[in-house]
């Protein structure tokens, strides 16, 4: 399953990690920011602006959905 959210500074998706099922990854555009146990803990990650994506982290102004049923789901 994979989740997507856009902001005005890049588009978050956390898809399944590749190499390894039972843990997903959270990209932004070609960069992937790290891999994690679930798509809640990404998503955790997200909303908390601490990613490791800096523009993203520095942004805290900018608000997300808390709920992965909030995001988008493709």
């Amino acid at each position: 399953m994979k989740y997507s959210f856009t902001t005005p500074i890049g588009t978050f998706a956390i898809r399944p990690q590749r190499n390894n099922p039972n843990r997903v990854e959270l990209w932004v555009g070609d960069e992937c920011y790290g891999s994690y146990a679930s798509a809640r803990m990404a998503a955790s990650d997200v909303y908390a602006h601490v990613t490791g994506f800096n523009r993203w982290d520095m942004a805290a102004h900018l608000e997300v959905p808390e709920d992965l049923a909030e995001r988008k789901q493709s």
